[in-house]
């Protein structure tokens, strides 16, 4: 159902008041908004409309969509206005706040906020029967990382880079069929970040066997010290077809993210729509069932949109005043 503008506000001011927040003065809420998405066929691309469908149901706005490279591309659209709401990760955030990725070109960018979480996106490694089992075992090897440009083959090389891992070659590409390539042997291995169970992936196992290759501890904590936004995750037995055990690896937390100019009851609006229709979310992405923590934000520069974390703060959850902004 569809809330006018003058329904939002109290309820945005209610939200605001038990948060302790003080409400800022009203603005014009626009008539439409564009999304920053993904790749067609990703993560991003699939949860992107969902989530838009249901905020634009909720706020009583239109919703376009804007193919990207993903979530450093999709920061960049918001600092010049392209777009106004968008999805990233928290490693990426870090990287444009601090100006520390090459893709910001030194700049620091502040110009968006953290909306909602959205779900953890994983590096999940695996290689053909008789091929390696251990990471220090990717050494010399031909490895595909998916598809070229963004953040995302970049940082599966300075991963392995942290730990002293240098394959021969790392090739771009589609992930279906990189996975073909490792099966016909062309591919020694493939290294690809995704909402865990990746569908590709999952699909492959169900007629092949792989080996998940996993990370220890202290390789976990290495990378992490080293890679802001990066953290340990367990994928647990029967992620995929075949997975036995659990298996350690590194992941970054996805965000909905918007400009940080977006008027008080959009924001609010369009952040109650996901957390009240989580279910819907998961449809899209089977990773949005268990979003990850709030608290995976502290330390790491970002910020919140006041009114998103009313929203947050109504619906249970905690954050911190510090990541507020």
């Amino acid at each position: 159902m569809n809330l006018s503008r003058r329904r939002l506000l109290p309820c945005l001011g209610l939200a605001l008041a038990a948060s302790g927040l003080r409400p800022a003065r009203a603005q014009p809420v626009p008539s439409g908004l564009v999304m920053a998405t993904g790749r067609p066929g990703g993560d991003y691309a699939l949860f992107g409309p969902a989530w838009g469908q249901l905020a634009a149901a909720q706020a009583g706005v239109d919703i376009a969509y804007h193919e990207t490279g993903g979530a450093d591309a999709n920061i960049l659209l918001i600092d010049e206005g392209t777009t106004q709401l968008g999805l990233t990760t928290a490693a990426v955030a870090h990287e444009a706040v601090t100006g520390t990725g090459r893709w910001t070109a030194g700049a620091k960018i502040s110009s968006f906020r953290l909306l909602f979480p959205a779900y953890v996106s994983v590096l999940q490694i695996f290689a053909p029967p008789g091929g390696p089992t251990r990471l220090s075992e990717l050494a010399g090897l031909t490895i595909g990382i998916g598809p070229d440009g963004g953040s995302v083959d970049a940082t599966v090389a300075q991963i392995l880079g942290l730990l002293g891992v240098a394959p021969a070659r790392t090739l771009t590409g589609d992930l279906g069929p990189q996975i073909q390539a490792m099966q016909s042997g062309r591919l020694d291995a493939c290294a690809f970040i995704g909402a865990p169970p990746l569908s590709v992936i999952t699909q492959a196992a169900m007629g092949h066997r792989f080996s998940l290759i996993g990370f220890s501890q202290d390789e976990c904590a290495l990378v992490a010290a080293k890679l802001p936004g990066f953290r340990e995750i367990i994928l647990p037995k029967g992620t995929f077809p075949g997975l036995n055990v659990p298996v350690s690896t590194l992941g970054t937390d996805n965000y909905a993210i918007g400009a940080a100019s977006l008027p008080a009851a959009l924001a609010g609006a369009i952040t109650r729509a996901a957390l009240t229709h989580r279910a819907q979310l998961a449809d899209a992405v089977p990773a949005a069932a268990n979003p990850p923590p709030l608290t995976g934000v502290g330390g790491l520069g970002l910020k919140f949109h006041p009114a998103a974390a009313a929203a947050l703060i109504a619906a249970g959850q905690r954050v911190n005043s510090a990541d507020i902004g």
